[in-house]
């Protein structure tokens, strides 16, 4: 638990991340149990095969390298984090790490951030002014803050947390939203306010958002890219008249050449991470869906999907929270996925494991005929979606294919 909690500080703290890999390795081999992979872990794996094989038909080798280790560690850190965690408190102190290389960066961010535009800001939502961190991609810096914020949304829904440890989670969420206004990365100050709008429309129908958003959003990611929505897309873009380009920062320009370059090998790709290689442009699909498509295929993508679906499904089925959580990540992303390279970032795969283990961890309940009494004890249940001694996953195997449901307790409806 201490490598992979140092391995999640390190996902957003550090630019050298070659050594990640390794340290997971070695942590599955301390935890002392042979891993027993679930649904979740064996479509990820497919996939990690996948991009391995690429190397056979790689229009650029040393690119396709590189892509393999990236997706590799991904690979790596979810299995990992399914494997080794098996309680609430793991989940608390895997997810608390994360959050505190988030609160690291954004220090560095306020201390001393390096200015992109003038060099002051006519007011705080004045987006011409972009501040990063020396070293570290600016629009990555947003989106890991986005995913420290999901995750902290997560860790506000596990059961027993104290009114503090609450509010330290509220504030965290205040200086992460923070720092993705000072980035002025517009994908994820969209993923705020969307992931605002859904939080509120869900209290009400949860079941219902959570099934829009699971339509909509691969809707969206598969017909924006193909040039579906162009008209909406670029008054949108107006809206920051200060950063308008007419184009969606050149994602306009380089969506035709990635839909071309996927369709001269439809099923298999020119291999993973060769499009930012062969580019005119010189940059990547920039979308989660013309990225797979152009280097990995049809086989790719779906390979992709089924690891997305298989992980977010079971959450969104196991009851209302459940499915607000579900939700909630699904519709956070969308704007990262969709104009974005998030595909390979270990600060987004960390939050996709520990979501997928909701289900898993949740509190194992009694089913049989408990009267009155039973249904009452059932109501007052635990303050959160999961226990704080979370219990462990004999019951349920970790992205198994069965109905999760009958194994999970009542969520708290009041925890978001």
């Amino acid at each position: 638990m201490a490598i992979l909690s140092g391995v999640a500080f390190l996902a957003c703290w550090s630019v050298d991340q070659t050594y990640l890999a390794p340290a997971l390795l070695v942590a599955v081999a301390l935890s002392g149990r042979f891993p027993r992979p679930g649904l979740v872990d064996v479509l990820a794996l497919l996939l990690g095969v996948w991009v391995v094989a690429s190397l056979g038909w790689t229009v650029d080798t040393a690119a396709t390298r590189s892509a393999v280790y990236l997706y590799g560690t991904c690979v790596l850190l979810l299995v990992a984090v399914r494997h080794i965690v098996t309680t609430a408190r793991d989940l608390l102190a895997v997810g608390g790490a994360f959050l505190a290389g988030c609160l690291v960066r954004t220090y560095e961010l306020i201390r001393d951030p390096s200015v992109s535009g003038d060099l002051g800001r006519a007011g705080a939502f004045d987006l011409s002014v972009r501040y990063g961190i020396e070293g570290f991609n600016i629009n990555l810096t947003a989106y890991t803050m986005v995913a420290g914020i999901l995750l902290a949304v997560l860790l506000g829904t596990v059961g027993g947390l104290p009114r503090a440890a609450r509010l330290v989670l509220y504030a965290i969420v205040a200086l992460l939203s923070y720092a993705v206004l000072l980035s002025g990365t517009r994908g994820a100050l969209a993923a705020l306010l969307l992931g605002a709008a859904y939080l509120l429309c869900s209290r009400a129908t949860p079941r219902a958002c959570w099934l829009v958003a699971a339509v909509v959003v691969p809707a969206v990611l598969l017909l924006v890219p193909l040039g579906m929505g162009e008209v909406t897309l670029l008054r949108l873009d107006g809206l920051v008249a200060d950063r308008a380009t007419g184009d969606l920062a050149g994602r306009m320009l380089v969506w035709p050449e990635a839909v071309a370059v996927w369709g001269q090998s439809p099923l298999a790709g020119i291999g993973a991470g060769a499009f930012m290689a062969v580019s005119s442009w010189g940059i990547g699909a920039h979308s989660l869906l013309l990225t797979l498509g152009a280097d990995l295929g049809l086989v790719g993508v779906l390979c992709y999907a089924a690891v997305l679906a298989a992980a977010v499904r079971p959450v969104g089925r196991a009851s209302r929270l459940g499915a607000r959580l579900a939700g909630l990540f699904l519709v956070m992303f969308l704007p990262i996925w969709l104009t974005g390279h998030w595909e390979a970032a270990l600060a987004a795969w960390l939050p996709l494991a520990l979501f997928s283990l909701v289900p898993a961890l949740a509190v194992d309940r009694p089913q049989g005929t408990g009267g009155r009494h039973h249904r009452r004890a059932r109501r007052s249940g635990p303050d959160g979606v999961l226990s704080p001694r979370g219990g462990r996953r004999s019951a349920v195997v970790p992205g198994g294919s069965g109905d999760p449901t009958p194994q999970v307790g009542v969520l708290a409806q009041h925890a978001l």
